[in-house]
């Protein structure tokens, strides 16, 4: 081989590192990006079917609640709750997200006397914030053998910027289904 092939391969060798270098950033950049749609997907399919014998149970039967210093303490709900969102969401936000949100689409169905079936979500990642993200969920409800109908609740995700692939936040918006269950 003369100098000039040698050039040549040193050149075309480092063309394609380089190229290789920036494939594996972006798919990295999109492995991530779809681990978080599948948390944010796997948390609606928890919402959105049911309701959850187990989870009804656990929160209205009254032998696994005591009281302690006067208050309601119900340890097993706390271990289920726990061991179903946690793996989804940060330590410090899961608490919140069960007290403000967690509960209220399996309530609801259970005391309404609604099947829920996760039908379609779309999500989409902001282009403002790396970590942020919206979807719609579209949400089959069915009572008492009735005809299924739809609805659509939407809603706003932003990833922990500590812990990957962790829910911070998790905000319901537009929801027609809970306007249509209560009816």
């Amino acid at each position: 081989m003369s100098a000039n092939d040698n050039k040549r391969l040193a050149v075309l060798l480092s063309l394609v590192f380089i190229l290789s270098g920036i494939l594996l950033v972006a798919c990295s950049k999109a492995d991530a990006e779809d681990r978080n749609k599948e948390v944010i997907r796997k948390v609606l399919e928890l919402e959105f079917s049911g309701p959850n014998d187990e989870l009804m149970d656990l929160l209205w039967n009254p032998q696994y609640t005591t009281v302690v210093n006067n208050k309601e303490e119900n340890k097993e709900l706390d271990k289920y709750l726990e061991e179903i969102y946690g793996p989804y969401f940060t330590n410090f936000y899961l608490p919140t997200f069960i007290n403000t949100s967690g509960l209220t689409y399996q309530t609801m169905a259970h005391w309404a006397g609604y099947k829920l079936n996760l039908k379609d979500v779309t999500i989409e990642k902001s282009d403002e914030a790396s970590n942020r993200y919206t979807f719609i969920a579209t949400v089959g409800y069915q009572k008492n053998g009735e005809e299924e109908k739809t609805a659509n609740v939407s809603g706003l995700v932003l990833f922990s910027t500590k812990e990957e692939g962790k829910i911070g936040k998790f905000h319901y918006r537009d929801d027609d289904l809970l306007r249509e269950m209560r009816e």
